[in-house]
């Protein structure tokens, strides 16, 4: 198979690993569907696989900078776009804190089962209000936990405190 291949094409499928194989494939001037072809060899002749090369990918500097273009714009029309407090200010008292508490669950993996966005409407609210509860809920579970057991009660006694405080707290550990 290795005379299939161009000059160019032999470096990038010569790679010794996921990380050499992504530098390479920015180095060298291959169109991308012989690209594509190439790794399919490269993945099958190393025993590597495409959640190996994309783990590389996500933090080489030049697609981490790539990811990130455009976010500030992005972040500006989703908060618009999801803006559900019609500009007042949301007062939190325990029933409202309580309900956040439940919905605030992970799945196995370590999402979130409510999408940011979801919360924010459903308590008429906006995103960056949900985001600030959610880092509070984080930083009194991290505190609670080394205390003992952590419960509603004492999550809720914590979400009433300034995100300060709490992180002085957490901090202070």
């Amino acid at each position: 198979m290795n005379n299939a291949f161009s000059k160019e094409e032999k470096k990038l499928f010569n790679s010794k690993d996921p990380k050499d194989y992504i530098n390479r494939s920015l180095k060298l001037n291959i169109p991308q569907g012989r690209k594509a072809f190439v790794t399919k060899h490269w993945l099958d002749k190393t025993g590597y696989d495409v959640a190996d090369l994309e783990y590389f990918r996500n933090r080489h500097p030049y697609w981490k900078s790539k990811k990130m273009e455009g976010t500030t714009e992005r972040n500006i029309i989703r908060s618009y776009e999801h803006n559900y407090g019609n500009g007042q200010r949301k007062n939190w008292d325990d029933k409202l804190l309580q309900e956040f508490i439940n919905l605030n669950k992970k799945d196995k993996n370590s999402n979130y089962i409510h999408k940011d966005w979801e919360l924010a409407k459903r308590f008429k609210c906006t995103i960056a209000s949900i985001q600030h509860l959610r880092r509070k809920f984080n930083m009194s579970e991290k505190i609670l936990k080394t205390k003992g057991r952590v419960t509603n009660k004492k999550i809720l006694d914590h979400l009433k405190l300034s995100e300060n405080l709490l992180r002085k707290m957490k901090n202070s550990l």
